[in-house]
């Protein structure tokens, strides 16, 4: 990757430290390593101030509320400031943002949107500014951020691609090293600088222009390239922006954004070829003798004009340019946003492709109910917070024997009470002896199928798997169990039935199920291994049930061998064996088969011979292997 995008990351952070409030944000798409810790030093330099928000953070610590603690330990109600109100003006850096859950999401993208946070307890609304570093750690195949939360972010930025030995260019050093000195000095000083500065017509027009080529639909994205572009400005110590900067923000504002690629004009020369045949050449020479005179009109305003044009950007500004001029900028900006595009990703684009919008998927977090319901387990102690319930009754035994210690904590010790201790006093309790309610809640569990669908015998083992899926689904409802079914035949496997509880669905999934073919077990592997992770991550506890002989002969490539495909399998069952999940071969073939044994023994699942098995056979192996696993 050339300097151009490791500069870019650089000017984004230094516009983000210099104007927080009207950025809002960064999406840093990045897995942890040496790239972006030199990211986030940089940006520690310049803005100190900084905090660090977890994101499992509590709500009442985000949006602030009541200090139950101070409240009954004074006998009043005494508030506290949460996260969001106590970062006016700073920048808050969440690492893991994938998986902030849905509540901490939406929270903190109505607070972006809005300026404004309202307290978790009453009605009170306090004034909330502050920039958000949303750390992305998530793979290829996971997850990504909230794509509302994404939306409220200006820059977008991939660190993924970027070599560790990338060196900043000396303008760039440069304007990192006179940032930090006027951030040092005031830190408002940029934020102050963005309210006065004129802003060209001509130059917002092509940031929508260029937005709408893109196919972004959302406003937002060319509002907040054209304040990336004013901050950049600023940033270069100059009062009016130039191409550069507005190819800088494109690149960091809209091409992350983009699904469609811009129309190009085919040829400049074409174009006035073809308008010199229809038009006399003469009157072109026109607007520039009355360039002149425009000059001169405009140092002949008064004084009073010349303050009501820096409050209100004029009209006229976008007409100093020539139509050749702005032609000429449309080119530049274009290059300019389209100069970090990996290949393929322009490719697609130039075909007419459309490209998913990052985050679609969304990782919002998934709604845990331990705390909340289930079989009752003693009390612990703990804080009434992210959910859990105060436990009363254990509250007041544990603070009822220090009523007498903490009486005397009202008074003297060189002064006698005048009423004897206990009498007519107020229950003290402090927050150490406050205990939580504790619940055990079953987890989700989540059931793989992945069935060999090739071979002359394919159709009656899919009919033994139907049978099985049937009786297991019958009672899914009662042990929470969800449904999976994976098949492989042929040079691939694929998902024929998602993770569901639906009798009737699997059924309608089920009933034509293709088979013959060779056996690509390394593939099985692998998308066995995928969709349990992604099962995981939902909060379910997965188990694979390979129902097979273990004859592999096709590899990943899809090409028929059997030592490298068989090879290629071991590596993936180890895989598995690594992820530490439950996994159950199940031997179809007419004796056990060695190759099966060797396979399920590296996989570390329990090796079940069924030569003959049916459908009731199959459940009810899998129901002894759940319920005693070792």
């Amino acid at each position: 990757m050339t300097n151009l995008a490791w500069d870019d990351a650089l000017w984004g952070l230094a516009a983000l430290s210099a104007d927080p409030e009207g950025l809002n944000g960064i999406w840093l798409k990045s897995p942890i390593g040496p790239v972006m810790e030199e990211w986030l030093n940089w940006l520690h330099a310049l803005k100190g101030d900084s905090s660090k928000l977890p994101s499992n953070v509590d709500t009442e610590r985000l949006l602030g509320g009541l200090d139950l603690a101070l409240t009954l330990q004074l006998g009043r109600t005494v508030r506290q400031k949460g996260v969001l109100a106590q970062s006016k003006g700073r920048l808050l850096i969440c690492p893991m943002a994938e998986r902030l859950s849905q509540l901490t999401t939406s929270i903190l993208t109505q607070t972006l949107d809005s300026k404004e946070v309202h307290s978790h307890f009453g009605h009170e609304t306090q004034e909330a500014n502050f920039g958000l570093v949303a750390i992305d750690e998530s793979g290829v195949q996971e997850e990504s951020l909230s794509p509302g939360l994404a939306e409220q972010l200006s820059i977008w930025l991939d660190l993924s691609r970027i070599n560790p030995n990338t060196n900043a260019c000396d303008e760039t050093l440069d304007m990192l090293e006179r940032v930090e000195k006027r951030l040092r000095l005031d830190d408002r000083y940029y934020s102050e600088k963005v309210k006065t500065f004129k802003l060209n017509d001509a130059h917002a027009r092509e940031i929508c222009e260029l937005s709408q080529g893109f196919g972004i639909e959302s406003m937002r994205a060319p509002i907040f390239a054209i304040r990336l572009a004013t901050v950049f400005a600023l940033l270069r110590d100059s009062l009016s922006i130039e191409a550069e900067d507005l190819g800088r923000a494109a690149r960091l504002v809209l091409t992350p954004r983009a699904t469609s690629m811009p129309q190009m004009d085919s040829d400049p020369t074409d174009q006035q070829q073809s308008t010199s045949e229809q038009v006399d050449p003469h009157p072109p020479a026109e607007p520039q003798a009355a360039e002149p005179p425009v000059h001169d009109q405009n140092e002949g305003k008064s004084q009073a004009d010349d303050q009501e044009a820096l409050d209100y950007p004029s009209s006229q500004d976008s007409t100093d340019l020539s139509q050749s001029e702005i032609k000429e900028l449309e080119t530049s900006i274009l290059e300019a946003a389209l100069a970090t595009l990996p290949a393929g990703l322009l490719s697609q684009l130039s075909s007419g492709q459309s490209i998913p919008k990052k985050g679609a998927g969304g990782r919002v977090g998934d709604l845990q109910r331990g705390a909340k319901k289930g079989r009752p387990l003693p009390a612990i102690k703990g804080l009434p917070q992210n959910g859990n319930r105060l436990h009363i009754l254990s509250t007041l035994r544990h603070a009822a024997p220090r009523q007498r210690i903490r009486g005397n904590e009202t008074y003297s010790p060189t002064q006698t009470p005048s009423k004897p201790i206990g009498s007519n006093n107020r229950l003290k309790i402090r927050s150490e002896d406050f205990h939580i309610q504790r619940f055990a809640k079953r987890s989700e569990s989540c059931i793989i199928f992945c069935i060999d669908a090739s071979g002359s015998a394919a159709l009656e083992r899919l009919a033994e798997a139907k049978g099985a899926v049937e009786l297991l689904l019958k009672d899914s409802y009662a042990r929470r169990d969800h449904i999976c079914v994976i098949s492989f035949r042929d040079k691939a496997a694929l998902v024929q039935l998602p993770a569901t509880r639906s009798l009737v669905r699997a059924k309608r999934q089920l009933q034509a199920l293709p088979g013959g073919g060779g056996t690509p077990l390394a593939s099985a592997l692998k998308l066995s291994i995928d969709t349990a992770l992604q099962a995981r991550q939902h909060g379910m506890s997965p188990t694979l049930v390979i129902l097979s002989d273990g004859r592999a002969n096709v590899t990943l490539q899809g090409e028929g061998s059997r030592p490298i495909a068989k090879a290629q399998a071991l590596t993936w069952a180890k895989q598995w064996r690594a992820t530490h999940l439950k996994g159950i071969w199940l031997d179809t073939s007419a004796r056990p088969e060695p190759n099966a044994q060797e396979i399920a023994m590296a996989m570390g699942a329990h090796y079940v011979p069924l030569p003959h098995a049916n459908g009731q056979k199959m459940a009810k192996a899998i129901e002894n292997i759940q319920s005693h696993p070792n």
